[in-house]
């Protein structure tokens, strides 16, 4: 990334941190009921018991896993991205994501919510015009880049995203009784 850049970045951590400090309870829990829903290709669509949402998650062979959800209001859209063995350091880093051309940011932990088997990462959560914006962006592309500046910069298949969204949605109504 070069400086400009990294300042957007840096400016965009300081606005993604409020949302994500406003309402903790959006994102999914290591102790929250989940149950399968239905597979979509290589997504997984899961039902959350506990908040009333459903999302979807993707695993890939190297160890990387992406969750994508929105709450049940449909105030926050989120998109997690976690790999396995990863070792974060203490405190709270920036997680950016590139998609359709798009930098999104927000904060990973070295402890996360929703995420087992040794994975680690973080979320980025979004609200208003910027949830709708990702959501547009995941479904036009084929792939997404996480930490495209740090020497284990990811890149993450997108196929099949936009059948899986909308079935996450679907099942969302579904346990809000819509």
């Amino acid at each position: 990334m070069n400086k400009i850049t990294r300042t957007i970045a840096a400016l965009l951590l300081g606005a993604a941190t409020p949302a994500l400090a406003a309402d903790q309870d959006v994102l999914p829990l290591n102790t929250d009921e989940i149950a399968h829903y239905r597979d979509v290709g290589q997504w997984v669509v899961h039902e959350n018991l506990t908040r009333g949402s459903c999302f979807i998650s993707r695993a890939d062979p190297a160890g990387h896993l992406v969750q994508i959800g929105l709450t049940k209001d449909n105030e926050y859209g989120y998109l997690g991205i976690f790999q396995k063995g990863a070792e974060l350091e203490e405190g709270t880093n920036a997680v950016a994501i590139i998609v359709n051309g798009n930098l999104y940011v927000g904060q990973s932990k070295a402890v996360v919510h929703g995420a087992s088997g040794d994975y680690q990462g973080g979320y980025v959560m979004a609200t208003g015009e910027s949830r709708k914006q990702m959501r547009l962006d995941l479904e036009k592309q084929k792939e997404m880049v996480v930490f495209p500046d740090k020497p284990f910069k990811v890149t993450v298949q997108l196929d099949h995203v936009r059948n899986a969204i909308y079935e996450a949605r679907q099942c969302t109504k579904k346990l809000q009784g819509a």
